[in-house]
């Protein structure tokens, strides 16, 4: 992989920069003085939020991307209070906008904003593939055919926008912290649900009524059930998913860094994730917690080291099972029926597969297989399936499935090779850790949709682009003969001198 050393120059705010706020004040002040004569102050408000937003990335692209991260949390527990799926448009222009306003920096400054990776060629086949699916004669309408290319195709500009957010090994180390505090709050709320049961989220809105699940063991019913809690987020599989995710960064970050509060910090979210994790009765990221860690410490080298961290994650979970009773306890023993995961898997990664066979060679269309088109247009006929082959054979026949088959085993090819060529003792743990959770949502295409689901299809994208991050960092430290971030575990002395 090859790296521009003159990448490391921050993206500030020049000229071509300001044009576009410039003509955007031009047309919106007059616009704004308007509806203030014509007292229309909704629109009024609206259209301030807006020219602020737009303003405010402008001029700091960076800390709206801390901005995005958090209304990625908190977009579910707004979409059921206030019952409206469209304010998942809020996040899809914010992120258009951010990478608009990266893109104008980069072009301004004679760089290509993709990144040169092994997967982006075959990436832009099956993009350019599957966006001409959307005028597929098969589809009901159009809108089917877009919302299928915003699921599909729009949140690859987080891998952008990662890969160009990170500029030294500073700002990896501050987001990581960042994000290792912002789960706190996120895990306490969880498990504070778990004890007040649904009745907290419906006394603030009749709108979580569709959130509501209870947790149970299939074979042993008597243990009893509780209340699947979801947090900030839309549902209890958006918060399982989320807290899988966190806590591997939040090792990452225990296993780096040597300041004494970091530490403090990351065994109390640790702890909080844990409980929160079983508060959610989600077994699959629970499983894929310790899939992850495992194959993050062999892609190290250092497999046998990663008993230490398995150990820490169980004694948290063992005191959180004491803590949430013997019904939390029951229900995630069941992980250790083989048997029921065995069918359930089997199912989903042979059985779905098969019958998305049977649809039509030339696919039905973009969209026609997504769970957002059945939530839309319920009185559609929409094979709904969680197998990611299966929805894109379902979508893209069988040569959408063959591209995308060919991008799959290329992003794990160079997901793997990416982590090899990490040499540096403080970047590897963290893009190992970031690798084995790409790899892992890769790997369980056949039996889930995490390019799909958010918060997943967020993180996915934004840590892979972390990931190569990683190297130009590498890469230029290597060639300046940068030192570590103070406060980590490998940098150098401060000068006492």
């Amino acid at each position: 992989m090859n790296f521009d050393l003159t990448a490391n120059r921050r993206v500030g705010p020049d000229l071509l920069i300001s044009l576009p706020v410039l003509l955007l004040l031009v047309f919106a002040l007059p616009w704004l003085a308007l509806r203030v004569a014509y007292q229309q102050y909704v629109p009024l408000i609206v259209g301030v939020f807006i020219v602020a937003d737009i303003c405010f990335t402008f001029a700091w692209w960076r800390a709206s991307v801390y901005l995005f991260a958090v209304y990625v949390l908190v977009e579910g527990f707004l979409i059921n209070t206030f019952s409206l799926p469209t304010l998942n448009l809020l996040k899809d222009a914010q992120l258009l906008l951010i990478f608009f306003r990266l893109a104008i920096s980069l072009v301004a400054r004679r760089t290509f904003p993709v990144p040169h990776t092994g997967w982006v060629v075959p990436y832009l086949l099956f993009a350019l593939y599957y966006a001409a699916e959307i005028f597929n004669p098969l589809l009901p309408s159009l809108l089917v055919g877009l919302i299928g290319a915003r699921v599909t195709l729009l949140f690859f500009l987080c891998f952008i926008v990662g890969y160009w957010f990170f500029n030294d090994r500073a700002q990896v180390i501050r987001f990581l912290r960042f994000h290792n505090w912002l789960s706190i709050p996120v895990a306490v709320f969880g498990v504070v649900q778990y004890f007040t049961g649904p009745e907290l989220l419906l006394r603030i809105s009749p709108g979580f009524q569709r959130a509501i699940f209870y947790a149970y063991d299939e074979k042993n019913l008597s243990a009893g059930y509780y209340f699947r809690t979801i947090s900030t987020f839309a549902s209890s599989a958006g918060l399982s998913q989320y807290l899988w995710v966190a806590s591997l960064l939040s090792l990452a970050l225990l296993w780096v860094s040597r300041r004494p509060m970091d530490r403090i910090l990351c065994c109390v979210a640790l702890l909080a994730q844990a409980c929160a994790t079983l508060s959610t009765g989600g077994r699959g990221p629970f499983i894929l917690l310790f899939v992850s860690l495992f194959l993050g410490f062999w892609l190290m080298g250092q497999l046998r080291q990663a008993f230490l961290p398995a150990a820490l994650l169980v004694s948290c979970l063992l005191v959180s099972m004491i803590f949430l009773g013997p019904v939390v306890k029951a229900r995630f023993a069941s992980t250790l029926d083989f048997e029921m995961v065995r069918d359930r898997n089997t199912a989903l990664a042979m059985g779905e597969f098969q019958n998305a066979m049977e649809s039509p060679i030339v696919g039905l269309g973009a969209g026609r297989g997504c769970v957002a088109t059945l939530r839309l247009f319920p009185e559609l006929d929409v094979p709904g399936t969680e197998n990611q082959f299966a929805r894109i054979r379902y979508e893209g026949g069988l040569a959408g499935l063959a591209l995308f088959l060919v991008l799959t085993g290329a992003m794990l090819l160079e997901t793997w090779r990416a982590s090899r060529l990490l040499h540096d003792r403080q970047l590897r743990p963290i893009g190992c850790m970031v690798a084995s959770l790409c790899l892992t949502n890769i790997l369980i295409f056949p039996i889930g949709q995490p390019l799909d689901i958010p918060p997943l299809n967020f993180y996915f994208w934004f840590l892979l682009g972390l990931l190569h991050a990683l190297l130009r960092i590498q890469a230029i430290e290597s060639a300046t003969g940068a030192s570590p971030a103070v406060g980590t575990r490998w940098a150098a002395p401060a000068n006492r001198g």
